[in-house]
């Protein structure tokens, strides 16, 4: 059966003020090589569906910035007129696939992800389209610590089974992000997974799903099918494809243990915790000396010292300066929001 992958390329990368703005978001920079984070994300799935089978799904004014990123995506570019969350974009990605091809497996996977391990995350990902042809699937991420910032997917262990070489379990339902405290005792039951935000599915059980458990969302598939997109976006529920769909089904979908490394580079914190430390658990982008500080981040074109500083984020480009703790994240989208509203 045909594979196919779409990457998700329309978010905005507000938690990553000031590198990430509105004109070049997250997935459009280069952060850990010469490539961007985009561009990156599209060759880890080369080798699992080729490069004829790439697409990405995006908002209405980043489809030539993609095309300059991708040259090889020619037309299989899925424009969004506005960006609604990523419900609406898998389901319109979802029309279009179906106008195109008659049966199909398909992914849908953020673009700005950062994965370690590349040479497993590939081979995880063709067992996952193999079980994908009879089920909904998703990857799950061990927890390592009570995270509050992600959603969890609980799944029941006794279903354990292997499928070359990677676990697979039966999917209980998702879990909201939680307080700290039902974090820390979820981490201690164990049976828990972060969620990846990534999904695979065969198109007559997503579509037939859809219909079934998410109604309305249904709609919207008929509207945009239909070609009435400009329309339909205007009044659909801007909700992300987890709560939208993958929330409402029933037990019993399915849920793979990562075995390769994730992070969604959702926060300075995030990025932090993902690039390589000095003693004092310093990490920096750029001539960056420190003296006398501790678990500090440092993103910055010019020469910088840091004195006596514990646990910031300190970042300088173009667009501006930013200081702050590294756990502020939440506060910084606020205030990139209000500040954006005025």
């Amino acid at each position: 059966m045909k594979k196919i992958a779409v990457l998700m390329g329309g978010g905005k990368g507000t938690r990553f003020w000031p590198m990430s703005v509105k004109r070049r978001p997250k997935q459009f920079l280069k952060i850990f090589s010469e490539k961007t984070m985009l561009q990156k994300s599209a060759e880890r799935l080369i080798p699992v569906v080729g490069e004829e089978n790439i697409w990405v799904v995006t908002v209405k004014g980043m489809a030539e910035e993609v095309k300059k990123q991708l040259p090889f995506i020619e037309d299989r570019i899925i424009e969004e007129p506005a960006g609604k969350n990523t419900a609406a974009a898998v389901i319109l990605s979802m029309a279009v696939l179906n106008r195109e091809f008659h049966d199909f497996v398909v992914s849908f996977l953020p673009a700005d992800h950062h994965i370690e391990g590349e040479d497993i995350f590939v081979d995880q990902l063709k067992a996952v389209f193999e079980v994908a042809e009879n089920e909904v699937v998703t990857i799950g991420i061990p927890p390592t610590r009570p995270e509050t910032g992600y959603g969890y997917i609980k799944f029941n262990s006794s279903t354990e089974k292997s499928i070359h070489g990677f676990k697979f379990y039966e999917a209980w339902g998702f879990v909201e992000k939680p307080s700290e405290e039902k974090a820390k005792r979820m981490l201690e039951e164990g049976g828990y997974f972060w969620n990846s935000g990534m999904f695979f599915w065969d198109k007559n059980i997503f579509l037939e799903r859809l219909e079934k458990y998410s109604p309305e969302f249904f709609e919207f598939y008929k509207a945009v099918s239909a070609g009435k997109v400009e329309k339909a976006y205007k009044s659909v529920e801007p909700l992300p494809i987890d709560k939208a769909f993958m929330e409402k089904l029933p037990p019993g979908f399915v849920v793979t243990r990562a075995e390769f490394g994730w992070s969604d580079l959702g926060s300075w914190l995030s990025l932090w915790e993902v690039l390589k430390k000095d003693e004092g658990l310093n990490a920096a982008k750029g001539e960056v000396y420190f003296h006398n500080s501790r678990g500090n981040l440092v993103v910055s074109n010019k020469r910088a010292i840091i004195i006596g500083a514990e646990d910031l984020a300190i970042v300088e480009t173009e667009h501006g300066l930013l200081v702050m703790k590294k756990s502020a994240s939440s506060d910084l989208k606020k205030i990139l929001e209000k500040l954006e509203s005025e």
